[in-house]
């Protein structure tokens, strides 16, 4: 456990805990008091919501090199006018263009643009995997409500399995609750492991991935790499290749070249039924991991 690096994590406790936790993925994290991060010589966040706000006056204090403080940006909602004035002096790096690009042009911040890292980790293959997939969070902006509507055009054996973690204020409002059609084709929330999650995309030929966030689009998520590993092929929402914010050079995606794309239930549930040969979409798909497993986020990284 020694040589393992310990993911710490603050919030509002006024102490921190010795007690190592699992964080999956082979890591584990402790919780650390608030009062300890102004303490952290080269802080490295990889990741930041407003609701941790209270900590970044923390980060600041007396301190000399402000670009010290590196800060893992991944989607637009990470900066707010509240936070400008102290993060404008960090390292910031942003894992994809189009929101480089908006923090430019809204808030004249500077930032790096790095694919975010991915490990090849073995995947488990199938021969003939059938599943059509969502591993995506089941919240807001990821467009759930279109999937349980093209299920109701599909048959039960060409149905879309959920997966993933719930946010319950966006079930209950938009998918109907515990009464409404989400529970019969939610299949939980999976362990955090690779071969767990290898397990289900082992068994998929499709996964769909509604994304769609204000100010982005284009680049990779987690989910997209997962799914293009595993030789899944994506389903994506147009709006993701193509929005008044994504810029033709800053997507990696072209539909019916490394994709397919859909904007509404009756496109995506005409793509179920027609179930069509993936291995040319997988296969240009799978060029895009090579510069996630490569790039090196190591210089970022300080000591003493």
């Amino acid at each position: 456990m020694k040589n393992k690096p310990i993911i710490l994590r603050s919030g509002n406790a006024n102490r921190s805990e010795k007690k190592l936790r699992d964080f999956g993925y082979g890591l584990v994290y402790q919780n650390v008091a608030s009062d300890v991060v102004h303490k952290i010589k080269y802080p490295f966040i990889t990741l930041y919501k407003e609701n941790y706000f209270h900590l970044i006056s923390k980060l600041n204090e007396k301190r000399i090199n402000f670009d010290d403080i590196t800060l893992v940006i991944h989607d637009h909602r990470d900066i707010s006018k509240s936070s400008l004035p102290y993060v404008k002096k960090w390292k910031l790096i942003t894992i994809r263009k189009t929101v480089q690009h908006y923090l430019k042009n809204k808030f004249d911040l500077d930032s790096l643009f790095l694919p975010h890292p991915f490990y090849t980790y073995p995947v488990i293959t199938k021969k003939v995997p059938t599943d059509v997939v969502s591993i995506s969070r089941i919240s807001f902006e990821k467009n759930i409500d279109i999937i349980l509507r093209a299920n109701k055009l599909l048959n039960d054996n060409q149905s879309i399995k959920l997966y993933g973690c719930i946010s319950r204020i966006y079930v209950h409002h938009f998918l109907g609750g515990q009464n409404g059609d989400f529970t019969k084709y939610y299949y939980g929330q999976f362990e955090k492991s690779f071969s767990t999650l290898s397990k289900i995309l082992a068994e998929a030929k499709f996964v769909v991935d509604l994304s769609v966030l204000k100010h982005d689009g284009g680049g990779t998520q987690y989910t997209f790499l997962e799914a293009i590993h595993n030789g899944c092929a994506l389903i994506l929402h147009r709006n993701w290749l193509k929005n008044n914010d994504v810029k033709e050079e800053y997507c990696d995606f072209r539909e019916g070249y490394n994709c397919f794309a859909v904007e509404d239930e009756k496109e995506l549930s005409d793509l179920v039924k027609k179930n069509p040969d993936t291995s040319r979409i997988v296969k240009n798909a799978k060029k895009l991991i090579k510069r996630h497993a490569n790039v090196d986020w190591s210089f970022l990284l300080k000591n003493d």
